[in-house]
């Protein structure tokens, strides 16, 4: 029997392994890396090495969402990893917002201004995103989970983000056309899938999966 290949998956920030739960890939052991509380002044660098202490194969891929994809790129420079999944995410500084230095400005650290801007995502979401009422409330119990000082840790690191390079490995990258948290206008070297939010690994999970599947198909011979 072909051995299954490996695919540790990291959410988005403020997001677990639930995010993950409705994927199903053929051929594929999904493994989980949700987040550790990130240091005081902690580089996103040193936040990725700490975090693949917790990865406990040698040969393995990494699929990461948003903050998580990030996370993944950053790993990959430190870690041999066989490929990179990225999942509605940015490859290097030049594809992140505008608005992010803005809202990086914001007093994040302050826990009021924290709970402010937990409750006010979770209050827009419907706007921004396409999830059932089952989709919705995963996200809040997720969000309602993290602590403030990892939501302001990660606003800031996103804002911040200085990889000017392209990922360290073979990656593939799905992002969706209706992505308004980094919108696909930004994004190079990238498939798309059509209407797909920011959380399509969540809500479009079938369809994410059957990409996925298919390009471990297609790139079989090369791990």
């Amino acid at each position: 029997m072909k051995k299954k290949e490996i695919i540790y998956c990291i959410p988005g920030l403020g997001l677990d392994y639930r995010l993950f739960g409705k994927l199903s890939i053929e051929g594929v052991e999904l493994k989980f890396l949700d987040y550790i509380e990130p240091l005081k002044n902690e580089s996103i660098t040193s936040y990725a090495k700490r975090l693949a202490e917790e990865i406990t194969d040698e040969e393995f891929s990494l699929l990461g969402m948003s903050l998580g994809g990030m996370l993944a790129i950053e790993i990959a420079e430190t870690r041999k990893v066989n490929r990179l999944f990225l999942i509605s995410t940015v490859k290097n500084k030049s594809e992140i917002p505008l608005f992010f230095k803005y809202i990086d400005k914001l007093p994040t650290s302050n826990k009021t201004a924290s709970k402010l801007a937990i409750d006010a995502t979770v209050a827009f979401k419907p706007y921004y995103d396409k999830s059932d009422d089952a989709g919705n409330k995963l996200f809040d119990a997720m969000i309602h989970s993290a602590s403030t000082a990892l939501l302001a840790w990660g606003v800031r690191e996103i804002a911040n983000w200085n990889f000017e390079k392209q990922p360290n490995c073979s990656f593939y990258h799905l992002h969706g056309t209706a992505d308004m948290i980094f919108p696909v206008k930004n994004i190079d070297q990238a498939e798309t899938l059509k209407g797909a939010t920011h959380y399509m690994v969540y809500n479009d999970a079938v369809e994410v999966s059957k990409r996925i599947e298919a390009r471990i198909k297609l790139l079989a011979p090369s791990i």
